[in-house]
Parts: structure tokens; sequence; C-alpha cells
């Protein structure tokens, strides 16, 4: 069941690989400047980095000193911190379609992550399960739907170029 847990955040690099796999023609274009667009993604990136890196710096002192049990919660948080850096760092080197595909399947992993270190610190804290059920419901709801929302509409681009 731990494994199961552990490659839960790995979900969109599937779907990205997926989408890549699919429309294989059109990944090999070098994208425009106003496709790559370089500045809006690291500015995200580096805010939620701080999130990630904060969390993970609190979350490990807590379990060294005072709370046992934070071992899936500071895993969820080491993989969010690693690639939302991996993914500033793919920014600045990405040049085609299938990079930049790539580049946001990290920052999705990266966010997943995030939310899979808040739902496990839910079951952690024994809070009221119903409660922790339905936090936890929302969030991954939220986080799933903005997935899915990403690639339908980076599908009907692709599938606009496609057709031109």
């Amino acid at each position: 069941m731990k494994v199961l847990w552990t490659v839960i955040p790995f979900i969109p690099f599937l779907t990205r690989l997926i989408l890549i796999g699919f429309f294989r023609t059109l990944m090999k274009d070098i994208l425009e400047e106003e496709e790559l667009d370089r500045d809006s993604h690291r500015n995200y990136i580096l805010a939620m980095t701080g999130f990630s890196f904060s969390g993970l710096l609190a979350v490990t002192l807590l379990e060294a000193t005072v709370i046992q049990g934070f071992n899936l919660t500071i895993f969820y948080l080491f993989i969010s911190f690693l690639f939302f850096l991996f993914s500033l760092n793919f920014q600045g080197y990405k040049s085609r379609r299938w990079q930049d595909q790539l580049s946001t399947a990290f920052t999705e992993i990266a966010s997943l992550s995030l939310i899979l270190s808040i739902i496990s610190v839910l079951f952690i804290k024994k809070f009221d399960q119903t409660f922790s059920l339905v936090l936890s419901i929302l969030a991954f709801s939220i986080w799933s739907m903005d997935h899915i929302i990403r690639l339908c509409l980076q599908s009907k681009y692709l599938f606009k170029k496609k057709e031109r």
C-alpha cells in the first residue's frame, strides 16, 4: 500500500507522456517566445518552491525532535521541492514542445506532491476521520480538475495546430 502512495505524485508524468505520444509529430516543433512564457512560469515556480522548502524544513525538524510519523509527508515535500527546482532549471533550456510538456509535468508533480503532503498530515494528526476524508477528497478533486482542464485545453490547442 505504501508503494501506491509513493507512485501517486507521478501521475502527471504519465498523462503528459501520453499527450506527447499522441501529438508526437508536433512535439519536435521549436516554440515561439510567447509560447515558452518563461518569466511567468519562473515566477510561479519560485513562489511554490519556497512553500515546499519551508514545509520540508519544518516537518523534518518536527520529525527529528517532537512528533514522529511524518515520513510520507517528508517524502511528498521533498518530491515537491525537487521537482519545482527541476522545473525551474528546465525553463532555462527548454525550446521544443516536448520539453515544455516535460517542464509542465515536473511542475504538476511538484504541486500534486504539495497537496499530498497536506493530506498526509491530516491522517497523521488523528483528526476526525470524516473531516480528514472530506478535506482530502476536496483537495485532490480540485487538483485533478485543474489537471484535466489543462490537459483538455492543451489537447484542443494541439489538435488545431495539427489540422493546419
